[in-house]
């Protein structure tokens, strides 16, 4: 009975949530003063597809994952496969441990569309009604709350001990998890592990506790929406207004909630083909959180990723989201890992100037760059052969070497910054960086690979390492973070022929490589035509717009990317002759990370070694 007394207040005042989760929905919350939109203006986006798939975390020790019911494409625009399961709440996952009890959502008729707001919130509006889902920042609940004009049901479906059951509280253990459901509207049994909360034309909602206690409703929202505003006001604004504001802000939100409170491993996208945590794509989300201002998230990723190193001192390609274990069956090598972690030092000590920072994490720097001066010692003057940014080239790939260069070449300066020998560094960055050119410049442009090619040499037939001669987006980013002067000819000729073979002349946009048919031939299918345009290449051309000074076309591929979203959710590609995102790999953390760098880098637009701060 010592319960009923706050559950009886909250059912009274139903009506009162109603109407704080309409203020919601509008937008129009007092207590987020960073709300770039004004009331009358409406952002430019897809208002199809949605993801099916979204993160939401409380950012101190929990994860929930949720199916949204959106209808997804298995083919051609157009052509639909209809979700047969409603919307859910499909696992939580706290600390280490993965909790299968999951809410699913009945009554809320087709869904219309599926987003993260700014509330960091996600709402499921469907052609009855909607449903919003929270996790208030370092709280210890989940809160559920809708309203169908017809019967909306709540089915709670537990995966461990029903301790105790009355009409408004269900008690479950779980291991050594407790979780307690609470609803404002009656529990019914359907089994024994099933159970139901319903409501006709009345809001509804179901509160699950973590090894803690019932919060009002009401209260829940508000400090959801406090400690949300907290952490945007908190971050390093952009020179930027309005939808494009509005992005930074939602991308950042994506960012986090995309991240492993626990671990610091960032989830690659919330669709389950991609819901791992892939080193390359974790280390962009470090280095923009912490951009943005948000060092101590990007400092929990770095320390995993110094813990994760393998004894080479290289690391796997991807790891477990849940628990940061290898896949050891996605043992394909890709080294660019390495510098990036090396770029993400320095970039964190450039902003931080904290020695103590670096120092912790200083022997698995020493290890990467052991590795990395013990294989260029042994031939050509390059790195192994690998994957790379692509994973669909085993060769010599550009990108690897150029990243994992800059990555040398700012190693050397964070170690004469603190005060210790980086002149050992020097032969072995001086001779990648002519073997990058020596192998990959020709045409006037860097290409994709470099590889073992049949050629006569003084008369006779021998193997060399020869270019591809194929166009490839991921040529400009090295360039764009100091691989050479972006202003070089060098640099000018490559970025513009590679931009002339690549750009969609149709929707915009830059597509990955020539010939590109990743989303069309292969098994995601979910494109019109070869070549799509993808987001994160775009930002790549975007901060090399940057280095130049060029801020007009710089902010035109902003705009681009938000243009092309769904309701400010960034993909992976968009259809070649649509424009519409793709479905199957979005939103993608990548995505949002290179458009957060690249709007915090539009305050130093001009200077080409403010990108990353390097």
């Amino acid at each position: 009975m010592a319960r009923q007394g706050p559950l009886t207040t909250a059912i009274a005042s139903l009506a009162a949530i109603a109407l704080i989760l309409l203020a919601y929905l509008l937008g129009h919350i007092a207590s987020i003063h960073y709300t770039p939109l004004s009331p009358n203006e409406t952002c430019r986006w897809f208002s199809e597809p949605s993801p099916p798939y979204l993160l939401l975390s409380n950012w101190s020790n929990m994860t929930i994952y949720v199916s949204t019911g959106y209808r997804v494409p298995s083919g051609m625009w157009g052509v639909w496969h209809v979700e047969e399961e409603p919307p859910s709440i499909v696992w939580l996952m706290y600390l280490d441990e993965l909790l299968n009890d999951s809410i699913t959502f009945y009554g809320l008729g087709g869904v219309k569309y599926a987003s993260l707001t700014l509330n960091n919130s996600i709402i499921i509006n469907g052609t009855l009604g909607w449903v919003q889902v929270y996790a208030p920042p370092y709280s210890n609940i989940i809160l559920a709350i809708g309203y169908s004009r017809g019967n909306l049901s709540f089915i709670v479906e537990v995966h461990g001990n029903v301790t105790a059951v009355n009409s408004h509280e269900l008690m479950v253990k779980v291991g050594n998890v407790t979780l307690t459901y609470y609803s404002g509207q009656p529990f019914r049994r359907l089994s024994y592990s099933t159970f139901e909360a319903s409501s006709h034309g009345e809001p509804i909602y179901v509160e699950v506790s973590v090894n803690g206690g019932f919060i009002n409703p009401q209260d829940a929202l508000r400090l959801n929406g406090i400690r949300v505003g907290e952490w945007l006001a908190s971050s390093i604004k952009p020179n930027l207004t309005g939808c494009l504001l509005y992005e930074y802000y939602l991308s950042l939100l994506l960012l986090k909630d995309d991240q492993n409170p626990v671990l610091g491993a960032f989830a690659a996208s919330p669709e389950p083909i991609y819901l791992y945590a892939w080193v390359r794509d974790s280390s962009f989300a470090a280095i923009a959180l912490q951009m943005a201002g948000h060092i101590r998230s990007a400092l929990r990723y770095w320390r995993w990723m110094a813990e994760a190193q393998a004894p080479p001192g290289t690391w796997y390609t991807r790891y477990s989201f849940i628990n940061g274990s290898p896949d050891l069956n996605y043992g394909i090598p890709e080294y660019d890992s390495i510098g990036l972690f090396q770029i993400g030092l320095w970039n964190l000590y450039e902003l931080t100037h904290n020695k103590s920072l670096i120092m912790g994490l200083l022997p698995a720097l020493n290890k990467s760059l052991n590795w990395e001066v013990s294989q260029i010692s042994l031939g050509n003057g390059l790195l192994p052969e690998d994957l790379s940014i692509w994973e669909d080239l085993y060769a010599y790939n550009f990108w690897t070497q150029a990243i994992d260069l800059v990555g040398m070449y700012y190693s050397a300066k964070l170690l004469n910054d603190l005060g210790l020998n980086s002149t050992w560094l020097k032969p072995y960055v001086d001779a990648l960086n002519s073997s990058i050119v020596k192998y990959f410049y020709s045409g006037g442009y860097f290409s994709r690979a470099a590889t073992p090619t049949l050629m006569y040499v003084n008369g006779s037939e021998a193997y060399v390492l020869a270019p591809d001669y194929i166009y490839d987006s991921s040529t400009i980013l090295p360039i764009a973070l100091g691989f050479i002067n972006p202003e070089s000819p060098m640099a000018l000729n490559s970025t513009r022929l590679t931009y002339r073979a690549l750009w969609n002349p149709v929707v915009g946009g830059l597509a990955r490589y020539s010939g590109d048919t990743y989303h069309y031939f292969n098994y995601l299918s979910d494109s019109t035509g070869p070549m799509p345009p993808w987001v994160i290449t775009t930002m790549f051309l975007a901060l090399y717009y940057e280095d130049l000074g060029n801020c007009t076309s710089a902010l035109n591929l902003l705009k681009w990317a938000v243009e092309h979203s769904e309701h400010g959710l960034l993909p992976e590609a968009v259809d070649p002759n649509y424009g519409y995102p793709l479905p199957t790999t979005s939103p993608l953390t990548w995505s949002a990370a290179m458009y957060v760098i690249a709007s915090l880098n539009l305050a130093n637009c001009g200077n080409y070694r403010s990108v990353l701060n390097i």
